[in-house]
């Protein structure tokens, strides 16, 4: 027993031991860190933040400027709104609020995480100018050093206003007086009490709480603000009632730095944080230099157009369809305009594609393992795989249909039996190398359709068409090209070549195809540009309606890729778009417009045919009869010859010569009354004239070419007691002109006195009928 009590005693005066060198170690941390830390009252001057952007001339782009606004000038239900939720003891503690420290430390363990930090003002104002936001107990020590210095050398007003002037509101706006004009218009002096909670309330989670993307919860974290106020006595029981039965009504400023309608900015900063790893507002606060792709010629150009009125078209609502556009260049990747209108969210949004993802998913994977070129027949019918039965537009089927123009006209069934030939997993993975994304739950057969999961962003849908002018070649599409520090030191440079995703000749005949959908197909309101474009349209239908929710239009040449969607963007009924709103027609007039501004001086280059695709001569009745394409035999004639183009891994084979057979055959002649009938066996590749001689004068008096079987002429301008030689002439040009003839000769009898006779008794009563006399001549 004292052994044990021993062995006890001697464990405990270790652990004790132990402890007392962690807590020394902890103090000996502590004053080390304090000492080597410093409290840097110049960081606090990034309350005049400046995050330059610059477009591909090196051209500033944003208004980059940060406002600040002294505190005095603010009313006074401003700033307790902000004390209200954010740290009610502000002017009662020295920088940490320990109670409030303590009581998100038991909440954290319970949680096992780090989710509650229970900051000061001053602590966050730390946080925002001095550290990083990662969640570490070495940072919040860092933290509390530091407030606890600055606490020292400044006054609670000085913090308090530096504070208000940093804070991040989201959409790139840092501080309240940006926020105030981004969000309403106004300085932030002139805030109702009503905006001054919605503000207050919008810091806590910018994305979740912003009244641009979702007013529901931009409204209840308002309300919890303003009782807050009321239950601090900051605020009267009517002020309260009335601010909270107001509605939150946007003024969003265009000229603002950061105005949510400028989604060239927004995609920019949002591209900015996936590479540099850091949020937005460190982007704003570490006052780093982004150089884009943007063309200011394009730029103006599509922003001029997404928002005029003339492109869109009215529900019976009275409402219109959100809009996006974007420019690529299709040499470099880079992201050289993009625009939109809407009063929702249009960043980095996925929507589906419709049609458009036909080319990337199902006819260029065919194209590149062999199963057809652009001229081979697909029937297009009713199917069902494995319980999967599509429909075409209309529920309109058009039997044996070329692939092209099953391309150009948008058909379904096609699609999806091609997907099905090459198989779905194979397909997506080739659609995967042209950076079209899939949900886990995208496995059947109706994302050859476009339906998707989660749908796809339009920039990757425009650039999944790039290959198809660029040789089989992509570039990731981009906004930023160059990302530099505000010391110079440059973080990023977007160094990206292109990589192969396809073959040449996949590429060309895709393109082919795609051009033939501009001449022929649902993109023909481009067909009167004066230069080669491709295209493609993709419209989302409301089931068993006339309604959409997406339309969308792709159109490339050889220098660009522009794609333009138009949606119901919040799903409601009432936003719902009227059926003349498709692919086919605003989307793609959106198309037409932009390029003729921007070709109207310089025309792009015509797309080269590359040398792995030859044009070539197919055999017509082979495709026709037999559903085949096949290279025509040495005796084809001209007539049954198709060219098209195809790849020279996949040449197709030769056919049959069916063409050998050259003869006049089962011809007759027939004297009947006074006209004289040719008959013969006629063969559709010959061609076939009759030639009449008399008095030595010969003429051809009639033609025949691809006629098949019995062929009869009747000759009824002849003389009688004349005699006539009537010659068929058969000619089959192949190589050479090859002619064959069969002469008939044939003599006109006398008349007959009785039919004579019977001529003249006819005439008679005729004439006499008419008070008139006709004597008949022989002929």
């Amino acid at each position: 027993m004292k052994k044990s009590v021993k062995a006890t005693i001697t464990i405990l005066n270790i652990l004790l031991i132990i402890g007392l060198i962690g807590i020394v170690s902890v103090m000996i941390y502590l004053v080390s860190l304090n000492a080597s830390l410093k409290f840097d009252k110049g960081k606090l001057a990034l309350a005049n933040i400046k995050l330059d952007i610059y477009n591909a001339n090196n051209e500033i782009i944003n208004n980059s400027d940060s406002k600040s606004i002294k505190l005095d000038e603010l009313n006074d239900y401003t700033v307790s709104a902000f004390l209200s939720i954010e740290d009610k003891e502000f002017y009662n503690h020295k920088g940490i609020n320990y109670k409030r420290m303590a009581g998100a430390l038991v909440n954290n363990i319970k949680t096992k995480s780090l989710s509650q930090g229970a900051s000061t003002i001053s602590q966050q104002l730390i946080k925002n100018t001095h550290l990083s936001n990662e969640k570490t107990f070495d940072r919040k020590v860092k933290e509390i050093l530091l407030t606890k210095k600055m606490e020292k050398q400044l006054s609670k007003d000085e913090i308090l206003e530096t504070y208000l002037n940093v804070i991040y509101f989201g959409e790139s706006a840092f501080g309240i007086e940006q926020a105030s004009m981004v969000f309403f218009n106004k300085s932030a002096k002139d805030l109702s009490l009503s905006e001054s909670a919605t503000l207050a309330g919008i810091i806590k989670s910018p994305a979740k709480y912003s009244p641009i993307y979702s007013k529901e919860n931009a409204i209840n974290r308002r309300n919890l603000v303003l009782k807050e106020m009321y239950e601090d006595y900051l605020i009267t029981e009517d002020e309260y009632i009335d601010a909270k039965n107001e509605d939150i009504v946007l003024n969003i400023n265009r000229e603002a730095k950061s105005s949510y309608e400028n989604l060239y900015l927004k995609e920019t900063y949002l591209e900015a944080i996936k590479i540099l790893g850091i949020s937005e507002k460190e982007i704003g606060l570490n006052g780093i230099k982004i150089y884009t792709y943007q063309d200011s010629k394009k730029q103006k150009t599509i922003d001029n157009i997404v928002n005029s009125k003339e492109y869109y078209l009215s529900n019976e609502n009275g409402n219109v369809a959100d809009c996006i556009a974007v420019i690529i260049n299709n040499s470099s990747g880079g992201i050289e305009a993009y625009a939109g209108k809407s009063e929702h969210n249009l960043v980095d949004i996925y929507r589906q594609p419709g049609s458009a993802i036909k080319p990337p998913i199902a006819y260029a994977p065919a194209l590149e393992y062999g199963y057809i070129s652009p001229i081979t027949p697909i029937l297009d019918e009713k199917i069902d795989i494995d319980g999967y039965s599509p429909n075409n537009l209309g529920n309109k089927y058009y039997g044996f249909v070329s692939a092209s123009d099953a391309v150009a006209d948008s058909l379904n069934i096609p699609a999806v039996k091609l997907t099905n030939y090459v198989g779905l997993e194979k397909c997506k993975e080739f659609a995967r190398k042209s950076n079209i994304e899939f949900d886990s739950n995208d496995n059947g057969f109706a994302i050859s359709l476009g339906g998707f999961t989660k749908g796809v962003r339009l920039i990757d849908l425009a650039n999944s068409y790039m290959p198809y002018s660029q040789s089989g070649n992509i570039i990731d599409a981009k906004f930023i090209r160059k990302i530099v520090s505000n010391d110079g030191k440059v973080l990023y440079e977007n160094s990206e070549s292109k990589r192969n995703v396809m073959g040449d000749d996949t590429a060309y005949l895709m393109h082919d195809m795609l051009v033939n959908g501009v001449k022929n197909g649902t993109s023909r309101a481009l067909k009167n540009l004066p230069y080669e474009i491709g295209g493609k349209t993709g419209t989302v239908c409301i089931k068993n309606s006339n309604y959409n929710t997406d339309a969308i239009s792709i159109a490339y040449t050889y220098s660009d890729t522009m794609a333009v969607w138009q949606g119901n963007t919040s799903y409601e009924d009432e936003y719902k778009l009227v059926s003349k709103v498709n692919g086919g027609t605003y989307p793609t007039y959106i198309i037409r417009d932009t390029f003729k501004e921007i070709y109207k001086d310089n025309s792009p280059t015509k797309i080269p045919m590359p040398s792995s695709v030859v044009e070539i001569s197919i055999d017509a009745n082979e495709l026709q009869d037999n559903h085949k394409v096949v290279l025509c035999s040495p005796s084809c004639p001209d007539r049954y010859k198709i060219k098209t183009l195809v790849s020279t891994r996949y040449m197709p084979s030769l056919a049959k010569d069916n063409y050998d057979k050259f003869d006049i055959s089962g011809y007759t002649v027939n004297l009947k009354n006074d006209t004289v009938e040719i008959s013969f066996d006629a063969i559709d590749y010959i061609d076939y004239k009759i030639m009449r001689s008399c008095n030595g004068k010969s003429q051809v008096i009639a033609k025949y070419s691809g006629e098949s079987g019995v062929t009869k002429y009747i000759d009824t301008d002849i003389e009688r007691d004349t005699t006539y030689r009537y010659k068929i002439v058969a000619e089959y040009k192949i190589l050479h002109s090859t002619r064959q003839t069969k002469e008939i000769v044939v003599i006109t009898p006398k008349y007959e006195e009785k039919y004579i006779q019977k001529l003249e008794e006819k005439n008679s009563a005729i004439n006499a009928k008419n008070n008139d006399w006709l004597y008949s001549i022989n002929r």
